[in-house]
């Protein structure tokens, strides 16, 4: 028999991140699914029309029922970004008040920031139901990378903070394995509470034909968020160090708070020539991309428990049958060797990644059966059936 299932995340379709497909997955299965989720304005310069009317806040998508929740849209800046953080978690925590009594269990898919998973609690406490964490971002460690101090009084007020929301869980599941240590060492979490569960990307792409277009160059391309923990810069320093080759681009997809950044360092570095930025597409157009690309590129700054991680793209980049070039540590770093479904140096070794953009670009067939390697990877890891059916089985031992 399938469970009431009230899921909690600020971020939902048409917003692109994975937690839609697994609520719908969770239908076909059996589940009713509620979701409690914000109005989308995730990599949207305003919160679409269609969602400042209030009418249109409570709909069905594919069997889930989806209900939004007022919030400030983030457009730039670090003010409207922690407003619309803190005006999600109000206006939702007075939902749940209003909310159906008779969930199953509450599932919190949590992204940045952290306190999203607070209505989930608050819902929790009221209806003493068992809640079920999904943790795709490290808290407080996401913010380490802006802030650079953990003596910094926001910080240590976070980390208070990060750890009697994780507590609060009755069960929290990773996405990669070094995250165990984490919970341990810095939120004193027992492991037994915690399982991993790795990311999937699109199973749809498994057989699709993505050959690459024939037009002459070697097309590398960067897909997603365009933060300060992605660590562009590195891409455009091995950019700079190879700018006497010709034959070659490096595209990015997406947006994000460095992205302005991007473009000036670009222009200081004089290396327009070679760098497109593309701006964000949704989803379905990410095809295109993927036609274009010989190659898929991947960096994360290291030094933290984050840069440990295993970025969903790299599931992505692997179900697409694309290379994969990357900077990075940790988890990906050790599935792309495991998989032989790219090349890899250690994070932010920009003259690594120039060496290894200059031998594919004088050597295309280099990295030719890498892609398929990792494709049958994807297969045998990370599939989304592997995923939900997992979800479900820890949501089912909640009861």
């Amino acid at each position: 028999m399938g469970k009431k299932i009230l899921v909690v995340s600020q971020y939902y379709y048409p917003e692109p991140f994975k937690i839609t497909q697994i609520c719908e997955e969770l239908v076909k299965k059996g589940n009713e699914v509620t979701v409690l989720t914000g109005l989308p304005n995730y990599n949207f310069e305003d919160i679409p029309a269609k969602y400042k009317n209030r009418k249109n806040r409570k709909e069905i998508i594919n069997g889930v029922e989806v209900v939004r929740v007022f919030e400030i849209a983030r457009k730039k800046g670090v003010l409207r970004l922690v407003l619309n953080y803190i005006s999600f978690m109000i206006f939702s925590c007075w939902k749940v008040l209003k909310l159906n009594k008779n969930y199953d269990v509450i599932f919190v898919y949590q992204l940045s920031p952290v306190i999203m998973a607070i209505p989930g609690i608050l819902y929790k406490k009221l209806y003493k139901k068992p809640l079920y964490l999904y943790c795709l971002d490290l808290w407080p460690e996401s913010m380490n990378s802006i802030l650079k101090n953990k003596n910094n009084i926001i910080y240590k007020l976070m980390k208070l903070i990060s750890t009697k929301i994780y507590k609060s869980a009755d069960k929290i599941a990773i996405t990669s394995k070094p995250f165990f240590k984490y919970f341990e060492k810095e939120h004193n979490i027992d492991s037994n509470k915690i399982s991993y569960i790795p990311q999937s990307g699109d199973d749809n792409y498994l057989d699709k034909d993505f050959k690459s277009i024939d037009n002459g160059i070697v097309d590398f391309v960067f897909m997603g968020n365009i933060g300060l923990i992605q660590d562009i810069e590195c891409i455009l320093n091995a950019v700079e160090e190879i700018k006497t080759l010709t034959n070659y681009k490096v595209h990015f997809v997406g947006t994000g708070a460095y992205l302005e950044k991007a473009k000036e360092i670009v222009k200081e570095k004089k290396i327009q020539d070679f760098i497109v930025f593309h701006g964000f597409h949704p989803v379905e157009k990410m095809k295109e991309f993927y036609r274009l690309a010989d190659v898929c590129l991947l960096t994360l700054k290291g030094g933290t428990y984050v840069s440990q991680t295993m970025p969903g793209k790299l599931q992505g980049y692997m179900a697409a049958g694309k290379p994969v070039v990357a900077s990075i540590d940790g988890a990906a770093s050790e599935t792309i060797k495991e998989s032989s479904c790219g090349l890899c140096v250690k994070a932010s070794d920009w003259k690594g990644l120039a060496n290894l953009f200059k031998e594919i670009i004088e050597d295309p067939n280099k990295i030719k059966e890498m892609g398929e390697n990792g494709r049958e990877f994807y297969r045998k890891k990370f599939t989304s059936k592997k995923q939900v059916n997992s979800i479900l089985k820890n949501i089912n031992d909640l009861n």
